[in-house]
């Protein structure tokens, strides 16, 4: 249910994001109600409460038997109405109505100036209270999510960077607190046999190597034996380049003898490149961590690390 667009604009816009809300309507799944509010032409008389919002939402649910309810935003429908008594009460009987139908609801809102919401009794109505977080910092825009409160649940508390792309909403992973991850003993070779000698043997699988040099010292060149070594034993790779693009990066390890095109085209090698100033830090993990996820790779390479952090405060 939205009152603040129309359901053809809701479906128009996440079709950007690989959501079909209009197959979902076709298929009897889901049902949007839109009703556009407009602060201006209500007029305040008598007694007000959710009542016919009450009616129409019973009906849709028991329509399609839905288990999931959204109101987008709740603040469109309060904000005509200047007594904060009303509001309170209503909002609290709202949420009381949607727990007792069993259907796990979100409802999005504002955020007020000393509270959470504008309103300030979301929050404790709430079984759980998602902050997102949209910033500028140094000139470049950053997402962050944070979790502050979930009923019944140990929850992480700490802001976690996210993405909006074509694939949805993506977060960031957390990192285990405990350090319990298995090691293997498995070694995998660099591309560079004396280079495996001097490493008794190769990389340790599932190892982070830091390759540090000044310009022109073979940084690259190293990571891209590295990813052809992987390929040519059949694993998938990524390469992600800070500093130059898909096709410079190409071109130029193939005048040293290193053909990465052809484990791109074989589908074995993904190279994805961007530029360090284009997104915030935690943007560009998001992003990595997106494509680790689509291409499913046993060997990565990010080459530039250096002029990625390079005036980020994140990075500090």
């Amino acid at each position: 249910m939205t009152f603040e667009e129309s359901a053809e604009k809701v479906t128009a816009n996440v079709a950007s994001l690989g959501l079909d809300l209009e197959q979902l309507q076709k298929d009897g799944l889901l049902i949007i109600h839109a009703f556009r509010v407009e602060p201006t032409e209500v007029i305040g008389s008598g007694e007000f409460d959710f009542e016919p919002l009450f009616l129409v939402l019973d009906d849709a649910i028991k329509r399609i038997g839905a288990r999931r309810v959204m109101l987008d935003s709740i603040e469109a429908l309060f904000a005509a109405f200047k007594s904060q008594e009303v509001v309170r009460a209503e909002l609290g009987r709202l949420f009381r109505w949607l727990e007792d139908r069993e259907v796990t609801a979100i409802v999005t809102g504002e955020r007020g100036e000393n509270a959470l919401t504008r309103h300030g009794i979301e929050e404790y109505v709430s079984d759980c209270v998602i902050v997102l977080d949209h910033r500028v910092r140094d000139g470049v825009a950053t997402r962050q999510l944070q979790v502050v409160k979930y009923r019944g649940s140990a929850h992480e508390t700490n802001q976690y960077p996210f993405l909006i792309s074509p694939r949805g909403f993506t977060v960031l992973p957390v990192t285990a607190v405990v350090l319990d991850y298995g090691a293997s003993e498995e070694r995998i070779s660099t591309g560079v046999p004396r280079l495996d000698y001097m490493l008794s043997g190769g990389l340790l699988r599932g190892s982070a190597v830091l390759v540090s040099g000044s310009a022109g010292t073979g940084k690259t060149t190293l990571g891209g034996h590295l990813v052809d070594a992987a390929c040519a034993r059949g694993e998938r790779a990524l390469l992600v380049s800070h500093e130059e693009s898909a096709g410079e990066v190409i071109r130029n390890l193939r005048s040293i003898g290193l053909d990465l095109g052809r484990w791109v085209e074989a589908g074995l090698l993904r190279v994805w490149a961007a530029r360090p100033s284009a997104y915030g830090l935690e943007t560009h993990l998001a992003m990595v961590s997106g494509l680790i996820e689509e291409h499913a790779p046993e060997v990565v390479v990010v080459d530039g690390l250096a002029s990625l952090l390079d005036g980020s405060p994140a990075a500090r």
